[in-house]
């Protein structure tokens, strides 16, 4: 590991930020529209498990101002309409969010997903699902999106390297599953977008940084750091109603993804830092509501401690 001295700047930041990456792209605000386009889950359906990860809603992490029960272009119109008045927001990304939206047959795949190319302020899809739902089957029709469109990417749950030794966890994915997904979709040339969760229990720092360290050596094209949300209605959820564990503060949090990003490599765009849960769901940690507040500390923080993304990659 080599550390770098002068601060690499990013649109003025001192990490690479998604929408900074964006407007520069498509030369104005761009945001993206989640979509429940009605997949199902291995780890919900019983093919591998039942439930879900422990985590993991019953929404399969839907925004909470989409509607499910709506058609995939109704849900397009509504996302558009929200977005564009409250970010003022001039092209889209349709994110098909929910589940797993790569199981399935690609009939299905190509039923659901082209529909939404509905004009030219539709800029591409972003498509979520889990590693072991990467497969010969349908890489080619990934790899033509990713030609096809002007942007377009599939985000994988990696989560934590670790979590499969907790029990609770539910994952059933391995960590290879992973590593292969990531070949795969490397040589078609498929960009991903990797999920990291910080701040399971029993997980160390070390643990962390291992799990950012292995999305980085993939070469993942982008990343989304989230805390760990305890929600309503989930496994996590009852665990934690039974016996609460300790859950890290906004300073613990703050000073863990600053020694995260350090690490990554400055390529990497990142997407999120912090996630958020709407009110009515959200069990803890209650500073996660506080969302602006995180953002604003993490930039002041960065100036303050004069460091950035990659400066000890």
């Amino acid at each position: 590991m080599t550390e770098t001295s002068t601060p690499r700047l990013y649109h003025g930041r001192r990490w690479n930020y998604f929408k900074d990456c964006l407007i520069e792209r498509f030369g104005g605000v761009v945001y993206k529209v989640g979509v429940d386009a009605g997949f199902d889950c291995p780890n919900r359906d019983g093919k591998k498990a039942w439930g879900g990860c422990a985590y993991c809603s019953q929404q399969g992490s839907l925004s909470p101002h989409q509607d499910p029960k709506l058609g995939i272009l109704e849900q397009i119109e509504k996302g558009r309409a929200f977005v564009r008045r409250r970010y003022k927001a001039e092209k889209f990304i349709v994110y098909y969010q929910a589940f797993t939206n790569t199981y399935a047959p690609v009939s299905v795949l190509r039923e659901r997903f082209e529909p939404a190319l509905i004009d030219d302020s539709i800029v591409g899809l972003s498509v979520a699902s889990r590693p072991d739902c990467i497969n010969e089957d349908n890489i080619g029709y990934l790899a033509e999106l990713a030609s096809r469109l002007p942007y377009f990417t599939v985000e994988l749950g990696l989560q934590s390297v670790y979590q499969n030794r907790l029990a609770w966890v539910n994952r059933q994915e391995s960590v290879e599953d992973y590593v292969r997904a990531m070949e795969m979709l490397n040589a078609a040339g498929v960009p991903v977008i990797t999920h990291v969760i910080l701040g399971f229990p029993g997980e160390s720092r070390q643990d962390m940084e291992d799990t950012v360290r292995l999305a980085n050596d993939m070469k993942t094209r982008g990343i989304k750091l989230q805390m760990l949300h305890v929600i309503k209605g989930t496994k996590l959820g009852v665990m934690y109603g039974r016996e609460p564990f300790e859950l890290m503060s906004m300073d613990e949090y703050l000073d863990t993804v600053i020694h995260m990003i350090e690490r990554l490599s400055p390529e990497v765009e990142i997407h999120r830092i912090t996630g958020e849960t709407d009110s009515e769901s959200l069990i803890a940690p209650d500073w996660t509501r506080q969302k602006a507040k995180f953002f604003e500390s993490f930039d002041r923080e960065l100036l303050a401690r004069d460091t950035w993304q990659g400066r000890l990659v």
